[in-house]
């Protein structure tokens, strides 16, 4: 029988491990009972680089899944700090709610999927919503899987009457991406299929999650032994451009190799990208390049660049904390030491540059003007959720405490960027907006308005593009997600406790 669900310590009922969230959690579980099966065809050569010999890819399946279970977290250092309570506030759920409930998009919605909320500093063009409100895409953006995971991580920590409601609700908005099974020039967009397959119990989406990690696979380049992230031009014909925001996408390729379709070549895959992530856009000190355009010819590079950050040779902020995370979870599955190392190079860079508020600015590099200089909540939101990971993985003290320090950067965000309370009965009637500002206190009645959950988040600042086509100041659905998943992830780990607290407001 299941354990009696609680706000912060999730329902368990097959021990899997702890601080997972998820699916994450299932496939190291299925690792554990599949994983010695696979690996045992002969040698060969995929993408122009040996495939590992067998008793290799056994042990990756072994130590990926069984020595997690052993060493995840109870070899992690015990911590004092505790999650900040409005991570579990009525508040929180209650935004998600209000979204749901007043558009749940269905198959062939060309305009249902939530990315950001327009600000005074979005790109010109003056949207049919109103500032602070979502503006919505076509399911096939990237962006369209984080809404729906959202519903399933509000999901994950529900205990009240209304579990059932946000379940069909989380689901609703999972059907309506189902097209997406057959889209192969993108990434990101099989979490919520994810989530339905695990926490939804729904052995329907298997099929799914397993064409779309083909899908994702077959954006594999053999030469520089990388999944291509963008179709556009890079600096030559045979450009293969890569950005370090698809460390994050590995994920899928690992999970279906252990538990989707068995397939062992999705596994030297995900290493292969992450080893060329690792030797290509990490650099000596920590940071990172944003863009690595290699040769589909030859496998070499061509160039190291951004599209989102200050420069070339600066740090995107919220790149870096796509890379904490995807090494992170990388070691998580397959122990390789290097991978562990290079998400901790990669933390440390990242929590020396953060301002004296604790909140990080779009570019690591960005020069600093106070009240003007543009934050990104969101990078703060992937950052913590990759530290409470990486805080799991240590065996021995590391200089950083990353579990204390993903907590005060949520604190940190919170206290700066999130909405005034609304509570549950507020819901039932649509976000009214509001004009936001970097200057705008969000504690205040103005901001109960705001769809999103946090303000500040920033979409792209960067120099390369005109001025009246950067967006920032904006909630962001992914910011939102690694809210709740962090929330999530704290919870797992006994660093919260168990209730936020109950808002009553009035309807803005």
């Amino acid at each position: 029988m299941a354990q009696k669900r609680h706000a912060c310590a999730f329902e368990n009922p097959q021990g899997l491990p702890r601080g997972s969230v998820g699916f994450e959690a299932q496939a190291m579980q299925d690792g554990q009972e599949e994983g010695l099966q696979l690996g045992h065809r002969s040698d060969s050569k995929h993408g122009g680089q040996a495939s590992p010999a067998p008793k290799m890819v056994r042990r990756v399946f072994y130590l990926s899944a069984a020595l997690i279970l052993a060493l995840s977290p109870a070899s992690a250092k015990t911590h004092e700090g505790q999650a900040p309570t409005e991570l579990y506030s009525d508040n929180v759920g209650a935004r998600i709610w209000r979204t749901a409930l007043h558009h749940t998009p269905t198959i062939g919605d060309s305009t249902g999927w939530p990315e950001y909320t327009w600000s005074n500093f979005s790109t010109p063009k003056q949207p049919s919503s109103a500032a602070g409100t979502y503006i919505n895409f076509n399911p096939s953006t990237w962006t369209s899987g984080f809404f729906p995971s959202s519903l399933w991580a509000l999901y994950q920590r529900m205990t009240d009457s209304r579990m059932k409601d946000v379940l069909a609700r989380a689901q609703a908005w999972s059907r309506g991406l189902a097209p997406n099974v057959n889209l192969t020039n993108t990434h990101d967009i099989a979490m919520p299929f994810e989530y339905d397959l695990t926490m939804g119990s729904n052995s329907s989406e298997l099929p799914v999650v397993s064409k779309m990690s083909m899908n994702l696979a077959s954006r594999f380049v053999p030469a520089p032994g990388v999944i291509r992230s963008w179709d556009k031009k890079g600096s030559h014909n045979d450009s293969v451009l890569v950005i370090i925001d698809n460390m994050m996408n590995l994920g899928l390729l690992v999970r279906s190799a252990l538990t989707y379709t068995k397939n062992e070549t999705l596994l030297q895959m995900a290493i292969s990208h992450a080893n060329k992530t690792m030797e290509n856009h990490v650099r000596p000190d920590g940071s990172s390049f944003h863009v690595v355009d290699y040769s589909a010819t030859t496998g070499q590079v061509y160039d190291r660049v951004t599209a989102q950050g200050l420069a070339n040779n600066s740090t995107w902020s919220r790149g870096q904390a796509w890379g904490i995370y995807g090494f992170a979870m990388m070691y998580n599955y397959t122990r390789f030491p290097a991978y562990l190392e290079t998400s901790r190079r990669m933390a440390d860079y990242y929590l020396t540059h953060l301002p004296a508020d604790g909140v990080p600015y779009w570019d690591f590099d960005a020069p600093n003007e106070p009240n003007v200089t543009p934050r990104d909540t969101s990078s703060a939101m992937i950052a913590s959720s990759g530290l409470l990971l990486l805080s799991t993985l240590q065996s021995t003290p590391v200089p950083n405490n990353y579990s204390d320090a993903a907590l005060k950067l949520l604190s940190n965000t919170i206290n700066m960027a999130l909405a005034d309370p609304i509570g549950w009965p507020d819901a039932q009637y649509p976000a009214t907006g509001i004009n936001t500002d970097p200057n705008v206190d969000p504690k205040t009645n103005t901001t109960r308005g705001f769809e999103a959950i946090l303000q500040h988040a920033t979409i792209d600042n960067t120099p390369l593009i005109p001025a009246s086509s950067r967006n920032w100041d904006t909630g962001l659905v992914y910011g939102d997600y690694y809210m709740l998943e962090a929330g999530n992830r704290a919870a797992e780990l006994g660093l919260a406790s168990c209730s936020g607290p109950r808002n009553h407001a009035k309807r803005t």
